[in-house]
């Protein structure tokens, strides 16, 4: 199956203040056979422009379209009422946090077909989503980063600041 190009994703998600979360599960979606339009992603992934979109709403979005999904973490001792209540959710749904993935278990995810989606720090100091399509050379890549690809070293530097917490979503399509 061919991923989907970023550029294909709806118009309005481009119109979108912090829409990497929006278009990552536009992607992820699209890749999977599970076609949906803007005003549902913006709903369930509970997209606010004050707080954009949290991982773990982002991957109660991918449970409620139809996938398996796992989210991980390391700790998070900062979670907000507005998040609190997507941890909430997530819950009723059956998906719990699991610790932190390393690299290596998510380039073998997506060797097996799934798609890993991280959630990383920008050199503009904000958090970005996008899923990892490969690693190959030291090189990740990453549709959603400059370039769509990233030098290895460079990511993890940038998945590990603080409030980063290594988040990432394991999806994969529904059994």
């Amino acid at each position: 199956m061919r991923f989907p190009e970023w550029w294909e994703a709806p118009k309005e998600l481009f119109e979108i203040d912090g829409h990497c979360g929006l278009i990552t599960a536009w992607l992820v979606l699209r890749y999977f056979g599970r076609p949906t339009d803007a005003a549902s992603l913006v709903k369930t992934c509970r997209y606010t422009k004050r707080h954009g979109v949290f991982t773990v709403s982002l991957a109660t979005c991918l449970k409620e379209h139809g996938l398996q999904v796992s989210f991980h973490s390391d700790p998070d001792n900062d979670i907000g009422e507005f998040e609190r209540r997507g941890y909430v959710h997530a819950r009723r749904l059956g998906l719990h946090t699991e610790p932190a993935l390393e690299m290596p278990v998510l380039i073998r995810e997506r060797k097996r077909g799934n798609v890993p989606i991280v959630f990383y720090n920008t050199s503009s100091d904000l958090g970005h989503f996008s899923p990892l399509l490969a690693l190959a050379r030291g090189v990740l890549r990453l549709p959603l980063a400059e370039d769509g690809k990233m030098p290895l070293n460079e990511f993890l530097d940038r998945w590990s600041v603080p409030e980063i917490l290594r988040q990432s979503i394991i999806a994969g399509p529904s059994v």
